[in-house]
């Protein structure tokens, strides 16, 4: 095989321009560069990685990587290179803080892979029924990530965060529910749900620190043949990327039967991936099948958190109680809706572990938690 015919075929993957959308770009000449100088074949915006960073060449046996005197240094699974280094498909390329990961296309199809994510190639939904605006959503993966802070008492800096993802076209719904909604109605909820989630956590790659990722699924995808897609899904994102600590958020009425509900938590434990409650407390809580199956986490609804330190001491020793009883499954409690420091003083007497709203920070990309400013530190 000659050198031409492995151009076009390899492709890195992550976060590539500011709006921290997963991209994916192919390697189409040889020598490939890569840093922050505009005439490069891949320019990366980004004051930490260096003019001209690292290279690719192509060779005939697959591609190879090289740094070339940068100030930072280039890494592949996280160990420094100090020599030429061999790529093979899945390999993970750090430049300072932005991951790319090494991929290889299989056929005509997937070598068209700009702008595509690892779920959404060749899985978009039948067109059948979908509005066009939604298909083209698809099939350019043109969404972006953004994530929200959620705190912990001591006020440190945010180690967790939720991760959404949000529209990047104009001709249709940019706010997730709302994509969610159409999706839902096209009949396509679970195959957008899993987009989003592939989209956030090739951005989630590049959050200072590496924190732990609360990622949403639609109950849709709980449903029949759809579940076992959810966790082969989740399967692909924890091969290729081991070190991201992952929560799977979903309500604890979406799965009906309990048996069910034990089987899906003990693949997640399988996985490595940590099973939390969203809108506790939104409807009819539970609690027995809550205490059959405890999530790691459990997140209370906005409604029970808002207003929380006006409320009667009543209210606030109901809530108490919620929060022991879950404490003594093993579970860790997240106030939802925080959005002052009157709530969230209130919330830390009551035993909340962590606090999520809009007082800690509201969704942003990426960029904005690289370098976030000073921790709110309550008296």
């Amino acid at each position: 095989m000659d050198r031409q015919s492995h151009l076009g075929t390899w492709y890195l993957e992550g976060c590539i321009d500011a709006d921290a959308m997963a991209q994916r770009v192919s390697l189409y000449c040889s020598p490939f560069r890569i840093g922050r100088r505009r005439d490069l074949e891949l320019a990366l915006p980004d004051p930490t990685i260096s003019s001209v960073h690292a290279e690719i060449i192509l060779g005939p046996d697959g591609p190879w990587i090289r740094d070339l005197d940068s100030r930072n240094g280039t890494y592949v699974n996280f160990t420094r290179i100090r020599d030429r280094q061999p790529l093979q498909e899945g390999d993970r390329i750090h430049l300072t803080g932005r991951e790319l990961v090494v991929g290889r296309a299989r056929n005509a199809h997937d070598e068209d892979v700009t702008s595509r994510t690892e779920t959404g190639r060749g899985s978009p939904p039948a067109a059948a029924g979908v509005p066009r605006a939604l298909q083209s959503l698809f099939t350019r993966a043109a969404l972006s990530a953004v994530f929200q802070p959620i705190a912990a008492p001591d006020g440190g800096p945010a180690r967790q965060f939720e991760a959404f993802a949000r529209g990047a076209m104009t001709d249709i719904a940019t706010a997730p529910a709302e994509l969610l909604a159409i999706a839902e109605r096209a009949g396509a909820a679970a195959e957008l749900s899993a987009l989003m989630r592939a989209v956030a956590v090739t951005a989630a790659t590049c959050l200072p620190g590496q924190p732990r990722l609360f990622l949403n699924v639609h109950p849709a995808e709980l449903r029949g043949p759809a579940l076992a897609r959810l966790v082969a899904s989740l399967e692909q994102i924890r091969s290729r990327h081991p070190q991201l600590a992952l929560v799977l958020e979903t309500y604890e009425t979406a799965v009906l039967l309990p048996r069910q509900l034990r089987d899906f938590r003990h693949r997640l434990l399988e996985l490595d991936v940590a099973l939390g409650f969203d809108d506790f407390g939104a409807g009819q809580a539970r609690l027995l099948e809550l205490a059959d199956v405890p999530p790691e986490f459990l997140k209370f609804d906005i409604s029970l958190i808002r207003d929380i330190h006006r409320r009667t001491p009543t209210h606030r020793n109901v809530l108490q109680t919620l929060v022991r009883m879950a404490h003594n499954l093993g579970t860790a409690c997240i106030a939802e809706g925080v959005e002052c420091a009157g709530e969230w003083l209130a919330c830390r007497e009551i035993g909340f572990d962590f606090g999520q709203g809009y007082f800690f920070g509201r969704p942003a990309p990426v960029q904005r938690w690289l370098a976030p400013p000073a921790a709110r530190r309550l008296a």
